[in-house]
């Protein structure tokens, strides 16, 4: 249960970024110049929720293999637009994603160590024997 807990959330993401991008070109209408903006904040999402299932699950896997996962997934995404109707491949899209995802690893790496180190500072206050340096 904790594995579909931890890794479920990635693989739902997964499954939406497919959807959206299953959607005909003349389907999708951003405003102009937000395109990358939007695809960094998908891939964002989808690296902070494999960052979550690295962390939920307990999982050893190294944090490069999770990040070439999902830079990976970014390529791959780019590549089936390219069979949808209205849709082009992108490098510049895939930029973003691989932005999008290295952001989000890093933005919960930060705050999940600030949150161990905030948990982990009273116990080390209370397991020092106070003669250290005298």
């Amino acid at each position: 249960m904790i594995t579909l807990l931890g890794w479920g959330p990635a693989a739902l993401w997964v499954a939406v970024l497919f959807l959206l991008s299953e959607l005909p070109g003349a389907g999708v209408s951003l405003p102009a110049d937000t395109d990358k903006l939007v695809h960094g904040g998908l891939y964002l999402i989808l690296g902070l929720s494999l960052a979550w299932g690295k962390a939920r699950t307990g999982s050893g896997v190294p944090v490069v293999v999770l990040l070439l996962m999902g830079v990976g997934y970014g390529a791959l995404d780019e590549w089936h637009q390219g069979f949808v109707p209205g849709r082009d491949v992108s490098v510049g899209d895939w930029a973003a994603d691989s932005i999008g995802v290295m952001l989000g690893l890093l933005l919960f790496s930060s705050f999940s160590s600030r949150f161990r180190d905030d948990d982990a500072a009273p116990s080390e206050s209370t397991t020092s024997t106070g003669s250290e340096g005298y």
